[in-house]
């Protein structure tokens, strides 16, 4: 009998903007690289955590469903009854209208449990206790004023700062996708002791460094145009500068 794999302890958060309509997805654990197993976003359609004694497919064939039209409780039932071990598997998923569906199986590892709200859904596995999961639902609920990607990433912070993964700290994921197939923030500490203040970090630097670039990028309307080197040139300088 082959082995079942680690349990990717985790506590994650998927959510939509109603304002933007950007849809996004965090997640930290002690678990190597969490965001490449775990994370499943695209423009227009969802966002998908799926961990626990994880199975990709159920992200990657998820996001499929939600683009043929079903929506978040369609999907998680359907993706469900195609998985034999799905009561090892721990599921949230948000559609591009905010609808919410989530699933703790039976056999996942305590303290396990999920919260759904207005346009998120958070869920956790091996964690410290319920406070985690009630400490990321507040932070989401009280900061609808910020961009999505710092709603999740307040949302991660207050969840470790309730007591995390009871096995420790190790990396942590914040990915959002907003009108273009390319992604809109995709950020990743995959090992480090505290990967949520090192995503923090590399967060805050992204928003002088990176992200005033993204309205460079080439778009599907804008066919045939490329990068504006004078713009770049100007972003650059003020960024050296």
């Amino acid at each position: 009998m082959n082995p079942l794999p680690p349990p990717i302890s985790t506590f994650s958060i998927v959510g939509r903007c109603p304002r933007t309509n950007m849809l996004g997805v965090g997640v930290a654990s002690k678990y190597l690289a969490v965001g490449a197993v775990c994370s499943h976003t695209r423009a227009g359609t969802g966002a998908i955590s799926s961990q626990a004694y994880g199975n990709p497919y159920l992200g990657i064939d998820g996001l499929s469903l939600l683009g043929r039209g079903l929506d978040a409780p369609q999907v998680l039932k359907q993706v469900l009854q195609q998985d034999p071990g799905r009561e090892k598997r721990q599921l949230i998923i948000i559609d591009h209208q905010g609808r919410t569906a989530a699933f703790t199986g039976s056999e996942t590892d305590a303290w396990c449990g999920q919260v759904q709200g207005e346009n998120y859904a958070a869920a956790g596995n091996i964690l410290t206790g319920e406070t985690v999961i009630q400490a990321m639902a507040a932070a989401f609920e009280q900061s609808t004023e910020e961009e999505l990607a710092e709603r999740l990433l307040r949302a991660l912070e207050a969840g470790q700062q309730a007591g995390g993964d009871r096995r420790g700290r190790q990396a942590a994921h914040l990915q959002v996708v907003h009108t273009e197939a390319w992604k809109y923030v995709d950020l990743r500490v995959d090992e480090h002791p505290t990967p949520l203040i090192e995503l923090r970090r590399i967060f805050e630097l992204a928003k002088q460094e990176l992200f005033p670039f993204r309205a460079l990028y080439p778009t599907r309307s804008s066919a045939g145009q490329d990068w504006d080197l004078d713009e770049y040139d100007r972003l650059s300088s003020s960024i050296e500068g």
